[in-house]
């Protein structure tokens, strides 16, 4: 493929130092995937999801979430242009951890998000089928495969935790 035809790769912006996003992989994209539809389902009405949609925290901080949902009460001051990158964290952020998983980072994203605005952070591991529940002000709750996923910063997000696996363990089989 020509060079000029291919998007360069996403950076994000943590104290002004660039951070590659990682390139996804089948895994990552089935989970991502499961997410977003999960947050469709659960939270559809009450604002927008999407995937890998950029948020500016402030000028030298940006990140580009797996999955995000921003209520509509909170994007409706906005302009059309800031809509299209809100500059606040997402009221749930949600990150997929990749093979290449950096535990410093993905504590400082998860700090950054809390301190700019989210109410949740999810930080899901594919490979322990783990899902790390962050939220300001107390340690991260922990929702194994076999649990339902309730946290009461969002209380109409409530799921089974095997459903993000689910198409990943039918392959398996």
């Amino acid at each position: 493929m020509p060079a000029e035809l291919r998007d360069r790769p996403e950076v994000e912006l943590l104290d002004g130092r660039k951070y590659p996003k990682v390139s996804p992989k089948r895994t990552h994209g089935m989970v991502q995937l499961a997410m977003a539809m999960i947050l469709v389902r659960c939270v559809g009405d009450r604002g927008d999801t999407a995937t890998e949609w950029r948020c500016r925290l402030e000028p030298q901080i940006e990140f580009v979430p797996d999955v995000a949902f921003v209520s509509f009460e909170r994007l409706r001051p906005l302009s059309e242009a800031e809509r299209e990158e809100p500059p606040f964290a997402p009221d749930v952020a949600v990150e997929i951890r990749s093979p290449s998983y950096r535990a410093e980072y993905g504590a400082q994203k998860t700090a950054a998000y809390l301190a700019h605005g989210s109410l949740l952070v999810l930080d899901i591991d594919p490979e322990t089928r783990i899902v790390y529940a962050h939220a300001r002000g107390g340690a991260p709750r922990v929702f194994h495969e076999k649990q339902t996923f309730a946290h009461e910063n969002m209380p109409s997000l409530h799921f089974e935790v095997a459903e993000l696996f689910a198409r990943i363990r039918a392959q398996e089989q």
